[in-house]
C-alpha cells in the first residue's frame, strides 16, 4: 500500500510538471537567432499535438502550444511564412482554424527541412492538413465553407 502512495505521487507530480511546462511554453521568450533554430523540435512538437488531438481536449495547452508557434513564426530567421488572401478565405474569419493553419505551416516547413518550398507548395501541403484534421468529427471542430466544399471535392 504505501508503494503504490508513492508511485501515486509521484505520477502527479510529474504531471504537473508536464503541465507547468505547457503554460511556460506559452510565456517563452525567444532571446536571440540562435534559440529560434534550438527551438525547432519544440515547436514541430507543439504543431504535432495541435493535429493529433481534439480541439475541445485542454484547450489551455492548445493555446500554449499555438501561442509558442506564432511567436516563433514571427521572428525565425530560416523560414518566412505568408498568410495569403487564399488562407483567410480558407479561416474564413475562424481564429481556431486560421491557428491551425498556422500551425500547419509550421509542421510542414519543419518536418522538410531540406527541402526549399514555394509559398504555393507550403499552402497545399498546409490545407491539406487543415482539411484532414477537420474531416474527422472527433476533433469537434466546424469547418469553413471552403474546407467543406473542398472536403466534398476530394
Amino acid at each position: 500500500m504505501k508503494k503504490l502512495l508513492i508511485i501515486a505521487f509521484i505520477f502527479c507530480y510529474s504531471l504537473k510538471g508536464f503541465t507547468q511546462d505547457y503554460n511556460d511554453l506559452g510565456n517563452f521568450k525567444f532571446e536571440t537567432l540562435e534559440s529560434y533554430k534550438t527551438a525547432e523540435p519544440k515547436v514541430l512538437e507543439a504543431a504535432n499535438y495541435l493535429f493529433e488531438n481534439p480541439s475541445n481536449i485542454a484547450e489551455l495547452k492548445r493555446v500554449n502550444a499555438i501561442r509558442y508557434i506564432i511567436n516563433w513564426m514571427q521572428g525565425t530567421p530560416d523560414y518566412t511564412f505568408e498568410i495569403s488572401s487564399e488562407a483567410t478565405d480558407l479561416a474564413k474569419g475562424n481564429s481556431d482554424l486560421l491557428s491551425l493553419y498556422m500551425a500547419a505551416m509550421t509542421k510542414v516547413v519543419l518536418d522538410n527541412p531540406d527541402i526549399v518550398l514555394t509559398n504555393k507548395e507550403i499552402y497545399d501541403r498546409s490545407e491539406e492538413l487543415l482539411i484532414s484534421y477537420c474531416a474527422k468529427p472527433e476533433n469537434s471542430i466546424k469547418p469553413s465553407r471552403k474546407i467543406k466544399k473542398l472536403m466534398k471535392s476530394q
